[in-house]
């Protein structure tokens, strides 16, 4: 008897979960784009220029759109993952660098103007961001730095376009600061910013 409780339970809740998404009260995206940090130097210039090569790298990123007809904010949830490598020589070696950040938060965003095919945004967002080990790897052996969480946010413009009857495509260009909460007294911003192309569902 639990058992067969414990099956319909779940059979309802994703049945529940299916209905609101049909009734399109919840969208899913998955997508990706641009990182280009503009901030430490040490992360930006180029490692001939004693930095670590990060100023134009990629991320993978997946989110979750809510839809409340009665609010003037649509809310979201997302996760994003930073891949930044870098490489170049310094002082005849040969130097590989890489850093990934991981980041999950909040977004809510207002609609400026409702078009029909296209729907025009303002985006602000809140974000969990944990900073695995960067590594630094020449002929001459390997090095890395322990990795970091810190708080950050993230302002931008986008635009939902009507691509398909069931599929939108989401634009966005947001400025990010990766570290705006904890810093340690002496740590530099980590600043960029992300240009987004998502497929929301």
């Amino acid at each position: 008897m639990k058992k067969f409780s414990k099956y319909c339970f779940v059979f309802l809740f994703f049945l529940f979960l299916s209905n609101i998404a049909s009734a399109q009260l919840v969208r899913f995206g998955l997508g990706g784009g641009l990182t280009s940090l503009k901030s430490p130097d040490a992360f930006v210039n180029s490692i001939e220029n004693n930095g670590l090569g990060f100023s134009n790298n990629y991320h993978l990123t997946a989110i979750v759109k809510f839809n409340f007809p009665l609010i003037p904010i649509t809310p979201a949830a997302f996760i994003d993952y930073h891949i930044l490598r870098g490489s170049g020589s310094r002082n005849s070696n040969n130097i590989e660098t890489s850093l990934n950040i991981f980041s999950i938060g909040v977004e809510g965003e207002l609609i400026i103007i409702p078009l029909p095919l296209v729907k025009p945004y303002v985006a602000a967002d809140i974000s969990y961001n944990k900073f695995g080990d960067l590594q630094e790897t020449s002929q001459l052996g390997s090095g890395s730095q322990p990795g970091m969480t810190r708080y950050g946010g993230a302002l931008g413009v986008g635009a939902e376009i009507t691509a398909l009857p069931s599929i939108d495509l989401d634009l966005s260009i947001k400025y990010q600061l990766f570290n705006l909460v904890g810093k340690d007294s002496n740590e530099s911003n980590i600043n960029g910013i992300t240009l987004n192309l998502i497929l929301l569902f």
